[in-house]
């Protein structure tokens, strides 16, 4: 059998998605993922995201609705909204990044994407595609309220260049992500998280990084775990970058491992946060490394 010639056929603007199927994982994925940071979307957000699933608005239509709604003095605008306001506008530019699906496996990525996540949030606050200025430590519910050691400011461009320099080195992925490429894969972007290049919002462009990298090298992502299981994924990360040997603790990929072979594979591991809780911690919370033992969230009656 013999292929025949289309040489002729033109280049032509892409399509804007038309599977209804996947204009309705990206948005599932999205508002999923405000859990991260416990939020919530509002109601006329799932709405509008409704009618972009059903092919009644674009999605550049649905943004504009959406930002709409958040503007005072606007015709949509409602005062209660504001409690959504950045579940709202985060969720409408994950499912916008997610539906162009961009992506270049280049160090200053999650840069680009935090710039676009973020482009409709104060500025002062969020920063949006602006590296950190300071040292940051966050309390972590499974950790007793310690924190894990996030990478010091003036090292974040090169710490990052470093990671996915060595990712490009490493090679091109097999058709399965399976074994030892699913724990490489894991372990690249736990390190990107572990850098936390940005004062607010690393965990949700980490994720959509994830998600276009995965779409980048070939795999259907599915959407149950990022729609459910947002808690989970950063806690998950926490567990595969904390380190402190005298609670016996020390970092583990396997629960991030699990997430995302659900995610890429089907599968059905349990992704529990109880899991992820250091019992040690709880056990003697003078053991807290990264953040004074008088931090804790539950200390010795």
């Amino acid at each position: 059998m013999t292929a025949d010639s289309f040489d002729n056929l033109p280049y032509r603007p892409a399509d804007e998605v038309a599977s209804e199927r996947d204009r309705r994982h990206y948005w599932a994925c999205a508002i999923g993922l405000q859990a991260v940071d416990g939020l919530k979307v509002s109601d006329y957000l799932r709405k509008a995201a409704e009618s972009y699933i059903r092919g009644e608005r674009t999605l550049d239509e649905t943004g504009a609705l959406v930002r709409d709604y958040h503007t005072p003095g606007s015709a949509t605008f409602e005062e209660g909204g504001r409690e959504s306001l950045e579940a709202d506008l985060v969720s409408q530019r994950i499912a916008e990044v997610l539906a162009r699906g961009s992506f270049a496996l280049v160090p200053e990525m999650p840069r680009i994407i935090h710039k676009q996540l973020f482009a409709d949030m104060p500025p002062d606050a969020y920063r949006p595609g602006e590296y950190k200025l300071e040292l940051l430590v966050k309390q972590e519910e499974v950790l007793n309220g310690d924190s894990v050691l996030y990478a010091d400011p003036t090292l974040v461009e090169q710490s990052l260049r470093y990671l996915f320099e060595r990712e490009r080195e490493a090679g091109d992925y097999g058709l399965m992500l399976k074994g030892a490429e699913l724990f490489r894969f894991t372990r690249f972007i736990a390190l990107i998280w572990q850098v936390h290049p940005f004062q607010e919002g690393n965990t949700r462009t980490v994720a959509v990084l994830a998600a276009l990298y995965l779409r980048q090298l070939g795999y259907n992502v599915g959407n149950e775990p990022f729609e459910h299981h947002a808690r989970y994924f950063r806690d998950a990360l926490v567990r595969a970058n904390y380190r402190n040997a005298v609670a016996g603790v020390l970092p583990d990929l396997g629960y991030a491992e699990r997430f995302f072979d659900n995610l890429v594979n089907g599968a059905t591991h349990r992704l529990d946060r109880e899991d992820l809780v250091c019992p040690a911690l709880f056990e003697r919370p003078e053991l807290l490394r990264n953040v004074s033992p008088s931090l804790a969230l539950r200390k010795r009656s």
